[in-house]
């Protein structure tokens, strides 16, 4: 199981949200290049970057702090998301040196061009995020704009329209950064419906035992954030328990 340490970048510093708020955003450090050489430090090579003011704009903000993070490293293998929305997105993001584009609010408002980009760029080279607000039924519904509006479709029916997808970041909002737990039973659910996908398992990561129970159910990847930032395990030890 791979762990990507998640950099989410607000106004080009290093925040956590609380269940998708921004008016909860804490800042926990200044300097973006100075927490990626810190994962670095600890053995990471995997990293997950989000541009959150991207995200909420619906349009890619900060692409040159995310290119000169990502060519600094060119080792390093890095999935972007956040306010991706054009063909030339992703070609520039490409052509930085990012492994994969997460693609996440357009899957769901325009499905059609998201299958064109599968099909163009590589269904490799594409991560389908399917961010979700579990119902009082249990009815996992994929939200949109950066977490701010859930729609009524589900995550199951997103799927069925993307069998070529590979890899499927899915997150449980109301775990993100709660330090909780993960939702074992949702991403227990997705293996059973969709055995094929990579899965690579956000929010509510609280500590050591979260990843072991992860890597349990064969689980592709784990994003972490607060649990590192909050120092609740160190990155070094996570890596050693996965390994």
């Amino acid at each position: 199981m791979f762990i990507y340490p998640a950099i989410d970048l607000r106004e080009g510093k290093c925040v956590r949200l609380y269940k998708g708020d921004f008016a909860t955003s804490t800042i926990y450090h200044d300097n973006p290049h100075t927490m990626l050489q810190q994962f670095i430090d600890a053995g990471s090579q995997y990293l997950h970057i989000v541009d959150l003011d991207g995200a909420k704009a619906r349009q890619v903000q900060q692409s040159e702090l995310i290119a000169q993070l990502v060519q600094a490293h060119p080792q390093l293998h890095i999935q972007v998301g956040g306010g991706v929305r054009s063909r030339q997105d992703l070609h520039s993001l490409f052509a930085a040196g990012v492994k994969r584009v997460v693609i996440g609010s357009l899957a769901i408002e325009q499905p059609q061009v998201v299958q064109q980009w599968f099909t163009e760029f590589g269904c490799e080279k594409i991560v389908l995020a399917l961010d979700c607000h579990i119902d009082p039924h249990g009815v996992a519904k994929v939200a949109t704009s950066g977490w701010q509006h859930t729609s009524e479709t589900t995550l199951y029916q997103v799927l069925d329209y993307y069998p070529q997808a590979q890899y499927l970041l899915c997150t449980d909002i109301s775990r993100d950064g709660t330090l909780t737990g993960v939702n074992l039973e949702l991403y227990q659910q997705i293996n059973h419906y969709a055995p094929h996908l990579k899965i690579i398992a956000s929010g509510g990561v609280a500590d050591l035992s979260d990843l072991q129970k992860l890597k349990q159910l064969n689980i592709y990847g784990v994003i972490v954030g607060k649990a590192l930032y909050e120092q609740k395990f160190n990155l070094s030890e996570a890596l050693q328990l996965v390994n």
